[in-house]
């Protein structure tokens, strides 16, 4: 298992030391989360994402409910509709989302391995569908409330067989309370095409009761 979580790391390095980018955008995203049982939380979760000059890209709204059958696994389901802003005419997608997500605690260290399986379709019927794993960890700080990350997540389009690029966050979380938390980090959305790759700053806030 070492030997795999190295050679993965030693990828997510690669990829991002040859990624080529001259975009920038922001994406700002709240999430609201309720406990419906002890195993089952609902959430719906709004962002908005903006261009480098700080015109709006795209307006996304999803929903989504989880389910931890056991402290070390959680499964979910979600539906994301999103409006995509052009300058003659506005597109419309969406999607719907199924995650498995395992994690494991050494130390200090929060790891979790998170396999997506998603769908994208538009209103001309264009489909495409995407394998997506996560590997992502965070650090516990002793007697603080901040929680720095890094993560690192590839996209195959199993559709067509090939790897279309690759995702990596470098962030913190921070408590506010018994019910708020914020998030900022920087994304690197690299495309493995002549696509240019995209630098994002990420600002998020949960209210979770």
């Amino acid at each position: 298992m070492k030997k795999v979580v190295v050679l993965f790391l030693l990828l997510c390095v690669a990829g991002v030391a040859s990624a080529k980018t001259e975009r920038f955008g922001t994406w700002i995203e709240f999430e609201l989360s309720k406990k419906l049982f002890k195993t089952i939380e609902f959430s719906i979760i709004p962002e908005v994402r903006l261009q480098d000059d700080w015109t709006v890209d795209e307006y996304l709204i999803d929903g989504k409910i989880a389910y931890s059958p056991f402290k070390f696994l959680e499964v979910a389901a979600a539906y994301r509709y999103n409006l995509n802003v052009k300058n003659k005419e506005n597109e419309e997608y969406n999607r719907f989302v199924f995650d498995a997500t395992g994690s494991y605690d050494f130390g200090r260290f929060e790891n979790s391995l998170r396999a997506r399986l998603t769908n994208y379709f538009n209103e001309d019927d264009e489909k495409s569908n995407f394998f997506r794993v996560r590997l992502k960890s965070a650090y516990d700080i002793k007697g603080s409330k901040f929680k720095p990350y890094t993560s690192y997540e590839l996209f195959r389009n199993i559709s067509t067989g090939e790897f279309k690029g690759g995702r990596f966050d470098a962030g913190f979380t921070r408590k506010l309370g018994k019910f708020h938390r914020v998030g900022l980090y920087y994304r690197l959305q690299d495309y493995y095409s002549s696509q240019e790759s995209i630098h994002i700053l990420g600002i998020d806030y949960r209210f979770k009761f």
